[in-house]
């Protein structure tokens, strides 16, 4: 039972990627229970404890101060960004003619939660929301230019990039806020995020934005995190069919349990959505619930239990989760079930389809400490041992892996992507804040392209 090494990598990998919000009422106990499982020693639960009690005074003070010293962490020079001074509720036809490229950042504080995307071999993106912040690269993360829209308005910042030139953003006041103001504000860019416009609002009465996901220029949904307790998580979806300018409620978690409802129990993570109308839910259950495991047919409006089937080693129902949910095609997508135990690591297991969700497969397990995976295509991908940051990679959709690297880290990586067999990045985590590395031999070698500043 001596598994502390591998239970504290993954309690950090919670906290890092937990910080997008404020802790809700009763995560303590859903932490306690998902984590640490029931079995577990007193010890380790009031680690547990203790840990949720930092991230959440952590959270309201630094955010506090991160906005107040907001001005503080300008990178100097920086021409102020194009912001259109009159929101428009479409896109302009016509881009505007490409200015002189702004110059590159240096040591920059990219604070956690950060969205990271790289859109091809030379362009991406990079948010962090802790200070309000996008950047954006032409040349592969060798520069970085500060294109954050000075004209959106202040709050919490949820970005989504959908491919070098669009990209979209929301904002809310919500968390933490003592107005009733619960409307998100959205932002588009249509010209690689030299101007943006306030594309729409969306009359939300409650709640705070999650995720924004778009699969073409014009479909896309708002996630929205209602608040929960221990065992359940209420969340809401708002719809968009003309690229953010106007918006509907979907649906909404509820008690009813009525068929093509999503339940408020169990915890849900952020929805992939592989068309315009077919998506699904990953999340989690405690005390033995199972996997929690949504699909939608009708653009998020209705949702009914996709039902994977189990391993065979396995006990049903499980303690369980459901991480790495992605599609590298219209069709081959993967996710990884993170099964936990009463003692022991927790087993982690590969699923795979072939036929667009239709059916989902359980393969073999992953190697020890590995929660995470990243699919380039059906056959090859990767994977990270959270306790060591050792990088493996698989030739044969996970059968084999072998470690090629490890990255440079002194926290645990979570967030890595691959656009080629070779070329690929990875967010480290430091105490000052998050660096943007890259791999051009599938993870060897590293090199640091955007660090925290000293």
């Amino acid at each position: 039972m001596n598994n502390r090494p591998g239970l504290e990598s993954r309690l950090r990998a919670y906290l890092s990627s937990g910080a997008r919000t404020q802790a809700p009422s009763g995560m303590e106990g859903r932490i306690a229970a998902r984590v640490l499982g029931r079995r577990y020693s007193w010890a380790f639960q009031l680690m547990a404890a203790a840990a949720v009690l930092v991230l959440a005074i952590g959270l309201g003070v630094g955010v506090t101060k991160l906005r107040q010293s907001n001005a503080a962490l300008k990178v100097s020079p920086r021409p102020t960004p194009i912001v259109t001074a009159t929101a428009s509720v479409s896109p302009p036809a016509t881009p505007p003619a490409s200015p002189t490229p702004e110059p590159s950042v240096g040591p920059y504080p990219l604070m956690a939660p950060t969205t990271f995307t790289m859109v091809s071999m030379s362009t991406g993106w990079a948010a962090g929301s802790g200070t309000n912040r996008i950047l954006r690269t032409s040349d592969g993360g060798t520069h970085w230019n500060d294109l954050t829209p000075s004209g959106a308005r202040p709050g919490n910042w949820t970005p989504f990039f959908f491919d070098a030139d669009s990209a979209w953003l929301a904002s809310s006041v919500q968390p933490g806020s003592s107005t009733a103001d619960f409307s998100v504000a959205i932002y588009r860019t249509v010209n690689g995020g030299r101007s943006w416009q306030q594309a729409g609002t969306v009359a939300a009465a409650e709640g705070w934005p999650a995720a924004l996901d778009f699969v073409d220029k014009n479909h896309g949904w708002l996630f929205m995190k209602l608040g929960g307790a221990a065992g359940s998580d209420g969340v809401a979806f708002y719809g968009t069919m003309d690229g953010g300018a106007t918006w509907a409620k979907l649906s909404e978690a509820n008690t009813s349990g009525a068929s093509g409802r999503l339940p408020l129990r169990c915890s849900k993570g952020t929805p992939v959505f592989l068309n315009s109308s077919t998506g699904w839910m990953p999340g989690g259950c405690s005390a033995g619930g199972g996997p929690f495991f949504y699909v939608t047919r009708d653009g998020g409006r209705t949702w009914n239990d996709a039902r994977i089937a189990m391993p065979a080693s396995a006990a049903a129902p499980c303690m369980c989760e459901i991480d790495s949910l992605r599609f590298s095609d219209s069709r081959n997508g993967a996710f990884v079930l993170n099964i936990y135990e009463g003692s022991g690591l927790p087993q982690n297991v590969l699923y795979t389809t072939s036929d667009a969700g239709a059916s989902w497969r359980p393969g073999p397990p992953l190697p020890a400490n590995s929660y995470t995976v990243f699919l380039l295509d059906a056959m090859q991908g990767w994977t990270v041992d959270a306790k060591a940051n050792n990088l493996l990679f698989t030739a044969d959709a996970g059968r084999h892996w072998s470690v090629v690297g490890t990255i440079p880290s002194t926290q645990v990586v979570m967030v890595y992507q691959f656009v080629t067999d070779k070329i690929g990045w990875a967010l480290g985590s430091e105490a000052k804040g998050q660096s943007v590395l890259k791999t051009v031999d599938g993870g060897a070698t590293w090199t640091s392209q955007l660090a925290p500043a000293s």
